[in-house]
């Protein structure tokens, strides 16, 4: 494992100092760190009843909570107000992911979270942008089942969930939505670094594969997105294979496209490429590790046309519901 590590460290060029911090993480498993969204359904000025990190990040949000690096005592998942909606326990790596969409231009019309299980990044893009339109898509059954249930227990408005695979989404909704979130399927290599057993996310054949599986779900997540509009591609893995490399393979099969430059994610810029592409790492101290680009679709955004009624045939019903 140590020498499929240090041969990924080689490609990312890193510092020794920072392949050494590398390979400690990896093996130490304790780089996790955590993040609450506070949700619609918390009472005005809530403060959760947890220890917070005081230390500011130009790349969070009013309405996330970080805690503590090392807090044995925070149990957010357990508390009464969990369960009551009040918040969203997540990784901060998906925090500083969906920092990008705090340069959009507008307030999004419509949003299609194309991987949505268990929930974290539509409800972080809830959080930051609020789209008009919002669809939730899970493809696998029994994920379906736990990002429903997460997103009504937040009471988000104008929330849909689907399970149509990439291909369905490009033959059915064309040009449809001006924001669209990839957060695809990978070979989680941060896992390692929460201390989760991954085995095989080094092999070539996993990277690979899923970097293949990648493209297929950026290309159609493209052909549903508007001219003008936003595609967000993240990963919680380190392979470039899976991130820069895939980033690099959409600008160069779509001149439309070009990435979008995030000022408070420059110290995490990619070394990889002068692409506006970023990795975060277990040494940056903000938690496991992750990958995040945002890709802007040039052209004048037209309005954009109706979808199909069956598309947003499960709405997310929540106790507090109103219309905005």
């Amino acid at each position: 494992m140590s020498s499929q590590i240090l041969k990924l460290a080689g490609k990312l060029g890193l510092s020794p100092d920072q392949e050494k911090d590398f390979l400690e993480a990896m093996q130490a498993g304790n780089r996790s760190r955590s993040a609450l969204v506070i949700t619609p359904k918390a009472p005005e000025d809530y403060v959760p009843p947890v220890p917070s990190d005081a230390v500011p990040r130009s790349w969070s949000h009013p309405r996330v909570i970080v805690l503590p690096e090392r807090d044995a005592v925070a149990k957010p998942g357990s508390l009464p107000d969990y369960g009551q909606g009040f918040y969203y326990p997540l990784d901060l790596s998906s925090v500083w992911e969906t920092a990008p969409l705090a340069h959009l231009p507008f307030r999004p019309e419509r949003c299609l979270d194309m991987c949505a299980s268990p929930g974290g990044k539509s409800i972080l893009a809830q959080a930051r942008v609020a789209p008009r339109e919002h669809i939730a898509n899970e493809v696998h059954p029994r994920r379906l089942g736990i990002l429903r249930h997460n997103l009504l227990r937040c009471g988000f408005l104008n929330l849909y969930t689907q399970r149509l695979r990439p291909d369905q989404w490009a033959e059915q909704a064309p040009g449809c939505f001006d924001l669209i979130l990839a957060d695809a399927p990978c070979s989680g290599q941060s896992l390692l670094a929460k201390g989760i057993p991954n085995p095989g996310c080094f092999h070539a054949a996993a990277t690979g594969g899923n970097a293949k599986r990648q493209r297929g779900i950026l290309l159609a997540a493209l052909q549903c997105l508007v001219p003008g509009g936003f595609l967000l591609y993240t990963t919680c893995t380190y392979a470039p294979e899976e991130n820069e490399r895939n980033v690099l393979y959409l600008l160069k099969r779509h001149p439309e496209l070009e990435t979008v430059s995030v000022p408070e994610l420059e110290p995490f810029h990619s070394g990889l490429t002068e692409e506006a592409c970023y990795r975060l790492m277990p040494f940056h101290g903000a938690g496991a590790g992750g990958f995040t680009c945002l890709l802007h679709k040039k052209g004048e955004k037209p309005p954009l046309p109706p979808l199909a009624d069956e598309l947003l045939a499960w709405p997310i019903h929540t106790m507090n519901s109103q219309v905005s």
